[in-house]
């Protein structure tokens, strides 16, 4: 099962674990969308996620062509790194913004 955790200390972190598919993407969609109307900046953790299809890809897109730079995915995992190389790979110049550790830092 697919799982959002929502931390506020001190940025607002959106920590995902389990599955980003389609069975659960609209419940994942609804954490997504809370969180973006009350933060005005999120950080992304992907890292616990295992599972990825193109509904996931399809709300991390979502989260960064709303959120801008106000968007910054810290984590990623293997299933991420290589569903985003997979799906995204057709399209030119698409990838999962994921910022540094020098950015994460001196945004604080």
């Amino acid at each position: 099962m697919g799982q959002l955790r929502i931390t506020q200390d001190p940025v607002c972190r959106l920590t995902f674990e389990g599955k980003m598919t389609y069975e659960v993407a609209r419940q994942l969609e609804d954490g997504i969308l809370g969180a973006m109307r009350r933060h005005q900046h999120l950080e992304v953790d992907l890292a616990g996620v295992d599972e990825i299809d193109l509904c996931g890809i399809h709300l991390i897109g979502l989260m960064q062509s709303f959120g801008g730079n106000k968007i910054q995915i810290v984590a990623t995992s293997p299933a991420v790194e290589l569903a985003s190389k997979r799906l995204l790979g057709s399209f030119r110049g698409a990838s999962l913004g994921r910022a540094t550790r020098r950015e994460i830092t001196a945004g604080k």
